[in-house]
């Protein structure tokens, strides 16, 4: 599985988080990373220290008519954690794709030059199931969902899960679902626990990233969680989910989902 998209058409759902520090764990653990920020509130751009407007180039230039090359526009975080920036104007570069031919898969093709230069590209997917989210699952080996543990979240799977579907179907029948992962989960709300349940009994959970402080300790210093506090439950999780996608075995067992 190398090019694995971070999605779910819900926002507030760690995505960005989730992107950033499987990024930053499976670096640190040898493995070249390019991350794709392709939501243009450029999050992810800003959580890996980057300023969204001091970036000459950046994933609007690759979705151009007259694009440039995709490795023009990458910039480097270190040796291993590259990431093509983005930026606001992304939002109206929407309507542009509409207007396309096989405008699913301008990202595929753009792609495809820098595709073997990296063991894993993790795309952040915007928080829409739009023409960017459908571009990032149409080029993508898997899809790993990051969800809620709150009911309305739980039940949004269902949709997602449907275009999921569809686009198996459509246009890019390699992709799989490879997991979700129960974020912002409070041990002591009923609630919670109960999603956190349905969703073992119903989907792969790859782990459960508790709703912690330390989660956003590191953004203003374009740091994740794993390098500013690896000894952390939230670090100790994401740590596990990259080793899992190493070795391409997405399961956990019971006691550690717990």
């Amino acid at each position: 599985m190398k090019v694995i998209a971070i999605a779910n058409q819900k926002g507030g759902v760690t995505k960005t988080t989730t992107t950033h520090n499987l990024g930053v764990a499976l670096a640190a653990k040898g493995k070249r990373v390019l991350l794709i920020d392709l939501d243009s509130q450029a999050s992810l751009t800003i959580s890996v220290g980057l300023e969204p407007l001091e970036m000459k180039l950046t994933i609007v230039d690759v979705l151009k008519k007259d694009g440039k090359p995709f490795n023009e526009c990458i910039e480097r975080i270190s040796d291993r954690l590259h990431i093509v920036t983005s930026i606001i104007d992304l939002a109206p570069m929407e309507m542009e794709l509409l207007s396309r031919a096989s405008r699913e898969k301008i990202l595929d093709r753009a792609l495809q030059p820098v595709r073997n230069e990296y063991d894993f590209i993790l795309i952040d997917c915007p928080p829409q199931l739009s023409i960017l989210t459908i571009n990032a699952l149409s080029c993508a080996d898997g899809v790993i969902i990051p969800v809620k543990t709150d009911y309305l979240a739980y039940r949004g799977l269902t949709q997602l899960q449907d275009s999921i579907q569809e686009i198996q179907e459509l246009i890019n029948p390699k992709l799989k679902v490879l997991g979700v992962i129960a974020a912002l989960y409070e041990k002591r709300v009923a609630d919670d626990n109960a999603i956190l349940a349905a969703l073992k009994s119903e989907y792969n959970l790859l782990g459960v990233i508790k709703r912690l402080a330390v989660a956003k300790k590191g953004i203003y210093d374009g740091l994740a969680v794993v390098e500013q506090t690896p000894g952390s439950e939230i670090s100790i999780e994401y740590n596990k989910i990259a080793d899992m996608m190493i070795a391409e075995k997405y399961e956990r067992t019971e006691k550690e989902n717990g």
